[in-house]
């Protein structure tokens, strides 16, 4: 039987050798009976290049057949062709019969017992006219808990409107659900034996992405008591610290810059004793050592003998897999590895690519070995990892797939060549700065304009990021420009989260300032962190 998941416990059992092989298993039945019969997108593409999918027989094939990998622009533009929809097939309605029977494969294939099992007794009663109505409502009903989609993260997208949206089944949020748990375990273990409890407190930002939901999850299932909140959304940050210290909240989770720059600052200025030990979880950004040292030392100062600083990673399109640290200066743990495969790539001049061996810096690569709704096969992140390991952790002696120092191509000309466009993580928001300009460039008061990403204290490299339009109007810079600038926060705001600052400027001085000749259309001037 192949296994669907790991608990916590079972992955600090198993070994790396052990989930390659259920990988290569999960994966080539996962691309045979649910992506090519199931997904408009890599069906249409093997067809194209002439590839029999029962040729792939491990994560590897992808770069042996020279499959190309999925750029962000690319997804963006195909939206619908990468859910999982196994109603039609090249366009035509597929017989309810086939879908059965294809998914009946499918769970055979993975070793899914119960699945295959449930299916195959309702599909012969449907077969036999025995009890068929009430073997059709259940065979409709999995269907349904299988492929339509229930909610949706976004990820980075246009300006005019909603981002992109990534969607999830039912059958994913339960993955979802036995795999968040798992980066909160991580951060705890250490603790757990002694008898400590976690009291918790979500801060990160609430919005449709993939950081709030999860660790909603997570903390509600692991926790003594669990505070949700929203990062000073619905309560000021002021009275967050207030909660902190009436629940007596022993684990913090939320973006690095939110928690340094607003929350443990107020916590710093306020009437307010830490617990003797303190877990904090960071994901959406990336961590630099300063702005971890700034928290441990505000609640080492407030009392805290014990501080536990962990990292986390995901992204929307990951939709139900993580990675997190075992330890601050420890590398990122796959705890989802028969969901997801995180894979490393360099890219060639040609376009083409390669995986990279172990000691090697890579791109960080999705390959979904499960799930319904929206889909990933070798999508390219524009994440880097210095190296990756399929060994046993040096730190917590885990054995698994591991990798160290995530970091994110920041040049924008670097991050078009990988991606397909540039993006920035602003307030923990990735924001398309390509598609954000084309959409300013487009209202017709527009001239030209510089998307510039900058610090809120141009001082601080770890303060709060902020967005600055220059804006250079139509005709003379004169008159009054106030529904110009509204309506360029109101394409901002609606597609990042953020409200820029608008300057208008007359288009000779936003020339000079944005290079003259060589246009710097997008720049990020955030002083770099020694």
């Amino acid at each position: 039987m192949t296994r669907s998941t790991f608990t916590f416990q079972e992955l600090k059992r198993t070994n790396h050798q052990e989930i390659k092989e259920i990988q290569d298993r999960k994966f080539r039945a996962f691309i045979r009976y649910q992506v090519w019969p199931n997904h408009p997108y890599y069906r249409k593409l093997f067809k194209q290049m002439n590839i029999d999918p029962f040729n792939i027989t491990c994560i590897e094939d992808w770069a042996k057949f020279k499959i190309p990998l999925v750029k962000k622009a690319e997804y963006k533009d195909n939206l619908r062709s990468f859910v999982l929809n196994p109603s039609e097939v090249d366009g035509a309605s597929r017989p309810p019969a086939e879908i059965v029977r294809t998914l009946m494969t499918y769970s055979k294939e993975t070793g899914h017992d119960a699945d295959y099992s449930f299916i195959r007794n309702n599909g012969v009663k449907v077969k036999l006219h025995v009890g068929s109505k009430g073997a059709m409502d259940r065979l409709k009903e999995r269907m349904t808990y299988m492929y339509a989609p229930l909610q949706f993260w976004l990820s980075s997208g246009r300006a005019s409107g909603l981002p992109s949206p990534v969607f999830l089944t039912r059958y994913d949020h339960d993955m979802l659900y036995r795999n968040c748990v798992k980066v909160g375990q991580m951060a705890v273990d250490p603790w757990v034996p002694s008898g400590w409890e976690l009291v918790s407190m979500n801060l990160f930002p609430y919005a449709p992405h993939l950081g709030w939901h999860a660790v909603n999850l997570g903390l509600r299932q692991m926790s003594k008591f669990y505070v949700a909140t929203s990062a000073g959304g619905a309560i000021p940050t002021e009275k967050l610290v207030e909660l902190a210290k009436v629940f007596k909240a022993n684990g913090f989770a939320g973006m690095p810059s939110y928690l340094r720059n607003r929350f443990f600052k107020a916590m710093a200025e306020a009437n307010y004793t830490a617990p003797e030990k303190v877990v904090v979880l960071l994901a959406g950004e990336k961590i630099y050592d300063r702005v971890v040292g700034d928290i441990v030392q505000i609640l080492s100062d407030k009392g805290a003998k014990e501080v536990r600083v962990i990292g986390g990673y995901a992204s929307s399109e990951s939709k139900i897999s993580f990675a997190v640290q075992c330890d601050y200066k420890g590398p990122y743990h796959n705890v989802s590895p028969l969901e997801m495969s995180f894979d490393f790539v360099k890219l060639n001049k040609d376009g083409s690519y390669d995986f990279v061996g172990e000691n090697e810096p890579g791109h960080v690569t999705l390959f979904h070995l499960d799930g319904t709704g929206t889909i990933f096969e070798g999508f390219l992140l524009g994440d880097l990892a210095s190296r990756h390991e399929n060994a046993k952790c040096s730190i917590c002696g885990m054995d698994g797939p591991f990798f160290w120092d995530i970091g994110r191509e920041n040049d924008a000309e670097a991050q078009i060549a990988v991606m397909g466009l540039a993006e920035k993580k602003v307030k923990g928001a990735t924001v398309n700065l390509t598609a954000l300009r084309t959409d300013i460039l487009s209202l017709r008061d527009v001239e030209e304009v510089q998307v510039e990403v900058a610090k809120e204290d141009m001082n601080d490299p770890y303060s709060m990021d902020v967005l600055n339009m220059y804006v250079a109007p139509r005709g003379p810079v004169t008159g009054n420009y106030d529904s110009l600038v509204y309506e360029i926060q109101r394409i901002t705001k609606n597609a990042t989260e953020i409200t820029p600052r608008v300057v208008i400027t007359a288009f000779e001085d936003l020339m000079e300032k944005a290079g003259g000749l060589k246009f710097m259309e997008i720049a990020d001037v955030r002083p770099k962190p020694a």
